[in-house]
């Protein structure tokens, strides 16, 4: 098969873990670099300023071709690939040939010798991405579940959308696509609380899973980048790992001094922090969610 040969570096992960920040700060730190945040997306959310003029952008970026016509039938989305993979309904072989049907166009015509995405797409992909691109890095984000489920009951999109995202935007994969999971009959039970500590274990599980079979893939925690104390220390080996591959001079790298300091998006306040969950809550999550927090290291206090 067909191997796309630009050097890329991919980051992903499942949402709320600042992908749109890494698409930023690799397109400024790697010279003569394209980078990307979720280009097959359209921005449908209220929270984004000029919405419209960001629809312009996208068109013009991926073309009207890929992003009105192929996209209305659902033919260049990569996070539905990434559900499929997940269910299993997808084979490897044909979700290798559907990536490379998806992005060798679309890269070779983006300016600069490097090119680099973020984009919570990938996230069933990491062992089908070394079957397609020759030279690439794979950087899965993973956030302590407690945050991740607040950040996203906060945001309110994920088993949540509302208007033209309910019809329009990425329907995320439930229970009922797992065959012989406990909480498939009851899901349209379940509160939508109870639906993100299922999709943090589950859909997580399922990408770690997958990690084992490239050397090409690293994981990094949320928290150690963006508040740890020697966030910087980590930030520095995130950047070695991504860019220790042909095509990249690591001479020519920016320095990344004071990018962690800049303002990141940030979900709204409502639902409140780990402290002040109900007992109810709180065992829920443990009950779901605890055999994957013990085993990637993060406390339930």
């Amino acid at each position: 098969m067909q191997m796309i040969e630009k050097p890329v570096i991919f980051v992903t992960s499942l949402g709320r873990t600042g992908t749109e920040f890494f698409s930023n700060f690799f397109g400024s730190i790697l010279p003569d670099c394209t980078s990307l945040h979720e280009p097959n997306t359209f921005a449908m959310h209220t929270r984004t300023k000029n919405r419209y003029e960001e629809y312009a952008r996208q068109i013009q970026r991926a073309g009207i071709w890929r992003m009105v016509i192929l996209k209305t039938l659902g033919q260049w989305n990569l996070a539905k690939l990434s559900d499929l993979r997940f269910s299993g309904k997808l084979s490897h072989p044909q979700a290798a040939q559907k990536l490379l049907q998806h992005r060798a166009d679309f890269i070779a015509k983006m300016p600069g010798s490097v090119y680099a995405e973020a984009n919570l797409g990938y996230y069933g992909l990491l062992d089908v991405i070394p079957d397609v691109f020759q030279y690439h890095k794979e950087i899965y984000v993973i956030r302590d579940g407690r945050d991740w489920v607040r950040s996203h009951l906060n945001w309110g999109e994920l088993y949540g959308n509302r208007g033209a995202r309910k019809i329009f935007g990425h329907q995320w994969p439930t229970a009922r696509d797992v065959p012989g999971d406990p909480y498939a009959q009851k899901w349209d039970d379940l509160t939508q609380f109870e639906k993100l500590c299922w999709a943090w274990a589950k859909l997580n599980e399922y990408a770690l899973g997958t990690m084992d079979k490239t050397p090409h893939v690293r994981l990094f925690r949320f928290e150690e980048i963006f508040s740890g104390e020697d966030r910087y220390a980590h930030l520095d080996e995130l950047v070695r790992f991504a860019t220790s591959q042909p095509g990249i001079d690591p001479k020519n790298i920016q320095p990344v001094d004071g990018w962690l300091e800049r303002k990141s998006h940030q979900s709204l306040d409502g639902f409140p922090a780990w402290g002040q969950w109900t007992t109810t809550q709180k065992q829920h999550f443990e009950q779901v969610c605890g055999p994957l927090m013990q085993k990637l290291g993060y406390k339930l206090d």
